[in-house]
């Protein structure tokens, strides 16, 4: 299959997803009283909706180099776009039950699941690729799924602990240097 087709399903479902996120955002009555609530709602869907533009970017870079795509890439990149569909589900979970261990614990494992599907994406379009990458998004792409893993069992140590690294994550990659992002 051509690669424009492949990604243009991969956009469309990528800006369902994006779109369906900021239609869960509720909008109560603004208080004094309840501010603190909106502005951590608030933080909390751009920190989700800046792992879908990460991807996003990310996917688009590593196509870049890519003419055609073979159907064990597509079924990948499926998998990846499912378990990014649920990332609108785990962020409205954690809104509402931002002090619950088990919205943490749902967060990371989805956080997980994507990043596990989109390093496997990667390493497939390295394999069928005859561009040499750079390693920098690979490695890092790995060590954060890990991440993400380590951040299910330290939910139940804390849920501030995962909430640093549902945050610290996406930033770190906005602080590696233009040359490392673009493979």
């Amino acid at each position: 299959m051509k690669k424009e087709r492949f990604e243009a399903i991969t956009d469309a479902i990528l800006a369902i997803i994006s779109t369906l996120m900021v239609l869960e955002i509720k909008i109560g009555e603004l208080t004094t009283s309840n501010i603190h609530h909106f502005i951590a709602q608030i933080v909390i869907y751009v920190v989700s909706f800046t792992y879908i533009g990460i991807l996003w970017l990310n996917h688009h870079n590593m196509f870049r180099h890519i003419e055609l795509v073979d159907n064990k890439t597509i079924w990948v990149n499926f998998w990846l776009l499912f378990s990014t569909s649920l990332i609108p589900l785990a962020t409205i979970t954690i809104d509402e039950n931002f002090f619950d261990t088990k919205s943490h614990v749902f967060f990371g494992s989805v956080l997980a699941v994507v990043l596990f599907f989109y390093s496997l994406l990667e390493e497939r379009v390295y394999k069928i690729s005859q561009h040499k990458y750079n390693d920098t998004n690979r490695k890092m792409n790995w060590a954060s799924t890990l991440i993400f893993v380590a951040s299910i069992p330290l939910s139940y140590v804390s849920i501030y602990i995962s909430s640093a690294i549902f945050v610290l994550v996406p930033f770190s990659y906005l602080l590696l240097p233009n040359k490392a992002r673009q493979n």
